[in-house]
């Protein structure tokens, strides 16, 4: 079971919504399992069943892992503590809506290069339909290049969530992905702020500085966040501040990190946690429309240069089928 981005956009809109208007739970998530369908209305159901059997709507949500991730289950369950569900429901419908518009304004962009692209791989099989043989190696060629085309594309859609899921776990895959241009910024943006958001939530119930850590670095899905918050816990267990020990790793950003140690000081910690997870969110989603604005535009360039590379070889070889006319004349 999966959910689209805009699927639980919905679900935390609109269940935030119904909270706030002062519906219990169950009837709540009873009213949206009747509107919903698919997947969506099967998680909703579950949750709902969860809730029934006496669990708290945190632990019915966790218990809906994968469907629903790390980041979603520490927010949950910090502000159905804190007694502010729908903050919490609030900050996730914005942010899916957020990841959910830019994905979509990069698919949209897509469109005119991927038509331009096919129409490439058109013009490449004219010069074999024209002066190599006919029809049958042109059908050959063409589908060939479609078949190569939907194979690189297939790979990059199966090789993108492997990736983030290795990241999430891997300090040095993540470190590694965070060197790629545009997507490293916008992944250490967003780790950071999931990190801070969720660590100022779990404080605010009165979580335990402990277990506040560990739910932070599972919501930032940052394999060096994890690991420089496994360094510190024992540092932390033993009375150090935790301000310090996360600028070890080079997991954060130093304007962050400087921040951090000053909440800790003048004991606003959770005013300054708030702010830099609103700031660093700000920035990853504008980093993330930067790069809907541009990924179409490189993958233009590149197809206006294959297809031109095509032209040029399609007129060469008709010329040079002129030229030997010519000269059997």
């Amino acid at each position: 079971m999966s959910l689209s981005l805009r699927d639980k956009q919905s679900l935390y809109h609109s269940l935030g919504q119904l909270v706030r208007s002062g519906i219990a739970i169950p009837a709540a998530l009873d009213t949206l399992a009747r509107s919903s369908r698919g997947g969506l209305r099967q998680l909703i159901r579950r949750v709902k069943d969860g809730v029934g059997c006496g669990l708290t709507v945190g632990e019915a949500f966790a218990r809906q892992r994968p469907a629903v991730g790390e980041m979603e289950v520490g927010v949950i369950a910090a502000v159905e503590r804190a007694g502010k569900l729908e903050r919490g429901l609030a900050q996730l419908s914005d942010y899916f809506g957020a990841l959910a518009m830019a994905r979509e304004s990069v698919l949209k962009k897509c469109r005119y290069p991927a038509f331009v692209l096919h129409l490439g791989v058109f013009v490449f099989g004219l010069k074999t339909l024209l002066f190599g043989g006919g029809l049958m190696p042109f059908l050959r060629e063409t589908l060939g290049l479609l078949a190569l085309l939907y194979g690189v594309v297939l790979v990059v859609a199966l090789l993108v969530p492997l990736l983030r899921s290795a990241g999430s776990a891997s300090a040095s895959v993540d470190a590694l992905l965070r060197l790629l241009p545009l997507v490293g910024g916008i992944r250490r943006a967003l780790s950071t702020a999931r990190f801070c958001a969720t660590y100022e939530m779990q404080l605010d119930a009165g979580i335990n500085v402990i277990d506040a850590l560990q739910a932070a670095q599972r919501a930032s899905q940052s394999g060096l966040i994890r690991a420089t918050v496994t360094r510190a816990i024992p540092e932390v267990r033993a009375g150090a501040q935790v301000g310090g020990l996360l600028a070890v790793g080079g997991a954060f950003p130093e304007a962050m990190i400087r921040s951090f140690c000053v909440g800790e000081q003048t004991g606003e910690l959770d005013a300054e946690l708030k702010r830099l997870a609103a700031e660093y969110q700000a920035d990853g989603l504008a980093r993330l429309d930067a790069l809907a604005e541009w990924l179409p535009r490189l993958l233009y360039i590149a197809v206006v240069i294959y297809v031109g590379y095509g032209a040029v070889t399609f007129y060469s070889s008709y010329l040079d089928q002129a030229m030997s006319l010519l000269d059997g004349n």
